[in-house]
């Protein structure tokens, strides 16, 4: 039998998630375990891990060997725990006798680089500059007053920022969950203490794209894509995540209310209706493949991009790990797409190797 395993940082991470997976493997003659970079046994080459079993519902805990095929769900943050968990999945990466489902993507930074250099996509990135220094910030604001902080490395919209300059102030608006917090700024000295405590994280700087829709919604649309058994790119799903009035975004960890794409476009203008399906066309028969080639081989992709009030279609950010929480919300058919797919992405590679007389490990 295959073995997939189902790697987080934590075994509690996405437990919801990989339960589907397991319940599914079977029919795929495939076993699911669920394990983190710390669960591997580096004398031994083996891992502890949980096993799944249908008949009680539970996952018990095994140690068997590193498993033949791997589904990366681990997502890194500032914390010491992420800093130690990189390494051991970058040896995973290296191991001759496992094979990732799909690579994930570098941070934010680096992507932008490479998608700048491609000239179908390149006028969907927003002018994007890396700072480490206050002077890149007050020169910027000074000259476009306003722009978006933005981390280097990050998920969900945690540790965004808009900065304002006023006649009297500067102000600077983010999100911790769904409030809104608002500093501001009476001279330049406290301004830059503050954006010096700030740059001891790596942070990109970006114009501030105005998302908020009629109603003062701002709202993002998610296109969740994934390879098909023959290593073709298509959409599984289109969702519009609507965030709380007034606000900066629309990610679901901020508390946005999800939409149909359909819904949604039925209520912007005809002309930008045109012009926004030409783009969202252009970027999804342009973008995955150029990640994948520059980084591949990748397996599925969230694309999230905004109209903005002038009518500029831009990609906000790009995650190779993406949640299915916003598709399935619009689109319960489906639900068994979204579990099975990564199954039959692992009995597909499966079989590759079958063709080529390497076949799956004892435990």
């Amino acid at each position: 039998m295959i073995t997939l395993g189902f790697m987080s940082l934590t075994r509690q991470h996405e437990q919801d998630f990989s339960a589907e997976l397991a319940v599914r493997a079977p029919e795929f003659g495939i076993r699911l375990i669920r394990f983190t970079p710390f669960d591997i046994l580096p004398d031994t080459l083996r891992v502890k891990a949980l096993v799944y079993h249908p008949a009680s519902s539970n996952w018990n805990e095994t140690e068997l060997a590193i498993p033949d095929y791997i589904y990366d769900r681990c997502f890194y943050g500032k914390d010491s725990q992420s800093q130690k968990a990189k390494p051991i999945v970058e040896w995973l990466k290296k191991y001759p006798k496992t094979e990732f489902i799909g690579r994930g993507l570098p941070d934010k930074w680096t992507v932008l680089q490479d998608l700048q250099e491609h000239s179908v996509i390149n006028p969907y990135i927003p002018e994007t500059i890396k700072v480490s220094r206050f002077e890149q910030i007050h020169s910027y604001l000074s000259k476009e007053k306003t722009c978006i902080l933005k981390p280097v490395f990050g998920a969900g919209g945690r540790g965004v920022i808009l900065l304002e300059l006023g006649k009297k102030n500067i102000t600077a608006t983010y999100h911790i969950g769904k409030d809104k917090q608002t500093k501001s700024f009476s001279n330049q000295a406290s301004f830059k203490t503050w954006c010096k405590k700030v740059l001891q994280h790596q942070y990109l700087i970006q114009p501030y794209l105005n998302i908020q829709d009629k109603e003062q919604y701002p709202c993002d649309i998610r296109l969740f894509m994934q390879k098909n058994v023959d290593g073709e790119w298509h959409t599984v799903g289109k969702a519009v995540r609507r965030g709380n009035k007034n606000g900066l975004l629309a990610n679901l960890s901020g508390g946005s209310d999800t939409l149909t794409f359909d819904t949604w476009f039925e209520n912007i203008p005809k002309k930008q209706q045109v012009v926004l399906l030409d783009d969202v066309f252009s970027i999804t028969q342009s973008v995955p493949y150029y990640l994948d080639e520059r980084y591949g081989p990748l397996f599925e992709l969230g694309l999230d991009i905004c109209l903005a009030k002038d009518g500029r279609i831009w990609i906000l950010d790009i995650n190779s790990k993406p949640g299915r929480k916003s598709i399935l919300h619009v689109s319960p058919e489906k639900k068994e797409h979204l579990f099975t797919c990564p199954l039959k992405r692992c009995k597909y590679l499966f079989s590759l190797q079958n063709q080529k007389g390497v076949l799956p490990r004892e435990s």
